[in-house]
């Protein structure tokens, strides 16, 4: 019976398939002062930002690896205020959030190290003060996967760390600045659910991805003839996400 269950988990998890889904973010982001005081954020509920998955699963000897890459489009809600203080609250439309990543595990091993790469625009609105902001970094990832079967069903627990290498942000206001970003790591929780049919897993996720960025080192800019000195607080990023998909064995 061992053997069986082994030889179902391979077929499916480590044998050569991929798996293709379609997902929702719920955008949760917040920036704080150095006295700990809120100062704005960005946050939109499930359906507003949406995106696109594709894994690739493979094995070699005893290695087993995949590659992933996701895309999600949409809108998010500032809440934070204008430059001089006044609360502000405005729809940001063309955001997205891009996460390559690729990992690699001996093949018996729940354990994983990886590497990726993670871009997020906060896109923009009509109001004239407005600008737009792209977050990128590589990443380097420590994870743990395990499998479960009851019958025709999987459960597919995950969790994973995340340390951010050299994070960047472009602010692009005035005349433009690339800030170095401070200390920037996260974690990642998801649990799927997959249910065989024929050769198809069918496949659920949910997913709770978190980040922490450091402040960054300040940079002057021009804005309307003025140098003015800008830089990016602290802050906090809570993610939930929420898919569905099939994985082909090929």
């Amino acid at each position: 019976m061992k053997k069986i269950f082994f030889l179902l988990i391979a077929t499916f998890l480590f044998a050569q398939n991929i798996e293709t889904y379609l997902y929702s973010v719920n955008v949760d982001y917040r920036e704080y002062d150095s006295n700990g005081a809120y100062l704005d954020g960005e946050s939109n509920s499930f359906g507003d930002l949406n995106g696109i998955g594709v894994k690739y699963h493979n094995a070699y000897a005893n290695i087993k690896y995949y590659i992933k890459g996701e895309y999600a489009y949409g809108s998010t809600t500032y809440d934070g205020q204008t430059w001089s203080g006044t609360p502000l609250t405005l729809k940001k439309n063309n955001a997205w959030i891009l996460n390559i990543q690729a990992a690699l595990a001996p093949r018996r091993s729940p354990l994983y190290i990886g590497v990726g790469y993670r871009g997020w625009d906060r896109g923009y609105s009509d109001y004239p003060g407005d600008y737009d902001e792209y977050y990128y970094w590589p990443y380097m990832s420590f994870g743990y996967s395990y499998v479960f079967k009851i019958n025709k069903l999987f459960v597919l627990p995950e969790i994973e760390y995340q340390y951010a290498i050299n994070p960047k942000l472009d602010a692009k206001i005035g005349s433009g600045a690339t800030l170095d970003l401070g200390t920037t790591t996260g974690y990642k929780a998801e649990l799927k659910f997959g249910y065989v049919y024929n050769n198809l897993l069918i496949t659920c996720f949910y997913r709770y991805q978190f980040w922490h960025i450091s402040p960054s080192q300040p940079a002057v800019i021009t804005l309307n003839g003025s140098q003015v000195t800008i830089y990016e607080p602290e802050s906090y990023t809570r993610n939930q996400y929420l898919g569905i998909g099939v994985l082909f064995k090929f």
